[in-house]
């Protein structure tokens, strides 16, 4: 027998935005069928599985579950640290879970912070100013080409061609967007022009790097700014848009996983996480952002069609998430337990 699991998820919302609204305002949510395919690889590895809606009454219910471990891939319902507040609950309620901690998930989603982190700990990532909400766009020290995103968002929220700006106009512009469509503040880097990888790892101790990705732009239509943005995502999803493994010499994909793991263990990440990394025109590595909650939509995210490449299962790569929790807490499931005993 093995353990009972909480699955902790926010669905995706399918009705049209509302007036005011951009039109990939819900793109970070779960579909409901990449929840019950993780549902499913659960059961494949001998484990109960409960459902649990990341909503209102997720307290309610989590303290009245019988639960012995939370896979939490919740995104949260609202706020900038929205991603932190299911594990907030189940540290709360003395939970084990998957994934990062609150900390981790609340600096990573807030850009600025993380690469103020990332500066810290002297990872290379791309210079860059924070424009708040009542701030006039201004590009300060930044040279352009400038890259404009959403200070607080993940699954490419808030990115499209139109936000590499090349003049002080552009700029006004895609800031006045981001300020009026995310309410937010924009996030203004220098754009790094050179090739795009994603790094994807999993465990605590002795990593398992997945075969990195690079992001193929020359299979876009030409004139297409080098942008893996949500419309790239969606509909672009076949295989020679992805170049997996990359065409990396050795050395070339060390020092990338090397920057990758650094990057992880910055922000103090657990289990399982994806790092986005980028070249500048001298063809060094910059990390361009980290994502400790990386998406698991069987066949389309980014983690499963790595773990796929390298000939492991989308069942394999589940039950890998949930093992390193398992270790991470000093959990053994009873049947492993009892493996331990008799070996």
């Amino acid at each position: 027998m093995g353990l009972t699991v909480g699955l902790l998820y926010n669905l995706g919302k399918y009705d049209p935005p509302e007036e005011g609204e951009p039109p990939d305002i819900h793109a970070e949510l779960d579909s409901e069928k990449t929840v019950l395919a993780i549902a499913d690889a659960l059961r494949w590895g001998g484990h109960e599985v409960i459902f649990i809606e990341a909503d209102q009454n997720a307290y309610t219910t989590l303290r009245h579950s019988k639960i012995d471990v939370a896979f939490n891939v919740a995104e949260g319902l609202r706020g900038e640290s929205r991603e932190s507040h299911v594990p907030a609950v189940l540290e709360l309620l003395g939970i084990p879970y998957t994934g990062s901690n609150v900390l981790s998930l609340a600096m990573s989603l807030d850009k600025p912070m993380a690469k103020r982190v990332f500066a810290y700990h002297r990872i290379p990532t791309a210079k860059f100013e924070v424009i708040e909400l009542d701030q006039e766009p201004s590009r300060g020290n930044l040279r352009f080409p400038l890259f404009v995103k959403p200070a607080r968002e993940g699954s490419s929220i808030g990115v499209s061609t139109s936000s590499v700006v090349t003049n002080a106009r552009q700029l006004r512009e895609q800031v006045g967007l981001i300020h009026r469509y995310y309410r937010q503040a924009a996030l203004v880097e220098e754009f790094l022009d050179g090739r795009e990888f994603t790094v994807g790892l999993m465990g605590n101790h002795d990593h398992h790097f997945f075969p990195i990705t690079e992001i193929n732009y020359d299979a876009c239509p030409t004139g297409r700014a080098p942008v893996y943005d949500y419309e790239f995502k969606r509909d672009w999803d076949a295989d020679h848009y992805y170049m997996m493994p990359a065409p990396l010499t050795e050395g070339e994909r060390d020092r990338l996983c090397q920057l990758a793991l650094a990057a992880f263990k910055a922000m103090q990440c657990a289990d399982v996480g994806r790092v986005d990394i980028r070249l500048d025109r001298n063809g060094m590595p910059h990390v361009i952002e980290i994502n400790p909650l990386p998406g698991l939509a069987p066949g389309f995210s980014d983690l499963p069609r790595m773990a796929d490449a390298e000939g492991m299962s989308y069942n394999q790569l589940i039950n890998g998430i949930l093992d390193a929790a398992l270790e991470r807490n000093g959990i053994l499931a009873p049947a492993m337990a009892q493996a331990a005993a008799t070996a």
